[in-house]
């Protein structure tokens, strides 16, 4: 019997699932981390930062940024001399196969977590093996930063004329601790208002919509759409966002799987709702 849909709280930044509360920052900075080759993209209000592996990093919470180093974006990044352990990110990279009916002209994302989905023609495909999220200030993070959320499988749009700034990010984050999809998609709400924290501490508001049920790959998932207002603006940083999140499970996967997709609104080339709408529907199975 399908589970029956529910009305969540957005929660508090810091809630359930995510790291303690500390406002983001809407500037790049670089990361280094073991077996690490920097990218660096910037964010929303949070920082966003994308982080290419040469293995498989771990990044279903803030432990990813724990072996990290943030330095100022002006250091040149290096990798770490440690070994690793992990086989290589691409023998575990499904193929990116366009489905029959993908939107012509899009291009395919592949994760590692078991599913895939497709991105408009402007988007940059990252590979398979490269981390993209938000970071905030901390206390207790490496150089005080702490991740709020990371994930692979990942695209983003870029931001005209705003340097690296991107107007559109979406990956694949997993949630190993639990199978119950609309816990996994309740506790990644939680983490919204975090992501769009300004840097001196500006909280957003974050409305979320009623649960709702769809099926990926045969499996049932389910959907919550975040629709963030107030968000402390500056040139490339606009006033509202969308942040679209699905749960669901894959078979060989710990946990459930989430495709996670943020929008800002109010800013030139916005993702429009109904693009946001149309990723959602292209999410499957990994060939």
């Amino acid at each position: 019997m399908a589970q029956q849909p529910q009305a969540w709280d957005a929660g508090t930044p810091g809630g359930p699932g995510g790291p303690p509360r500390g406002g983001g920052s809407g500037k790049a900075l670089a990361v280094i981390a073991a077996g690490v080759i920097l990218i660096v993209v910037v964010a929303v209000a949070a920082v966003v930062l994308v982080v290419r592996s040469t293995h498989d990093g771990h990044d279903t919470s803030a432990s990813a940024a724990q072996s990290s180093s943030v330095l100022p974006s002006t250091t040149t990044p290096t990798p770490s001399g440690s070994p690793s352990t992990t086989a290589p990110a691409a023998a575990q990279c499904p193929p990116a196969t366009a489905a029959p009916d993908t939107p012509a002209g899009w291009r395919t994302v592949a994760g590692k977590r078991g599913l895939a989905y497709d991105v408009p023609p402007n988007w940059t495909v990252a590979s398979c093996g490269t981390l993209v999220g938000w970071e905030k200030r901390c206390n207790d993070g490496p150089f005080g930063y702490c991740a709020i959320r990371t994930m692979s499988g990942a695209a983003t749009l870029d931001a005209p004329g705003c340097g690296d700034n991107s107007v559109g990010v979406s990956g694949l984050p997993g949630a190993s601790n639990t199978t119950d999809i609309n816990e996994a998609v309740r506790d990644e709400a939680a983490l919204v208002a975090d992501i769009y924290t300004s840097d001196s501490g500006h909280v957003p508001t974050v409305q979320l919509s009623p649960p709702r049920q769809l099926t990926v790959g045969g499996a049932p998932a389910v959907q919550v759409v975040a629709s963030v207002s107030n968000i402390a603006t500056s040139n490339c940083v606009g006033p509202t966002a969308i942040h679209s999140m699905v749960a669901t499970t894959v078979p060989g996967q710990q946990g459930c799987v989430l495709f996670v997709i943020s929008a800002p609104q109010g800013v030139p080339d916005a993702v429009s709702p109904a693009v946001v709408t149309e990723m959602v529907s292209t999410l499957r199975r990994a060939s």
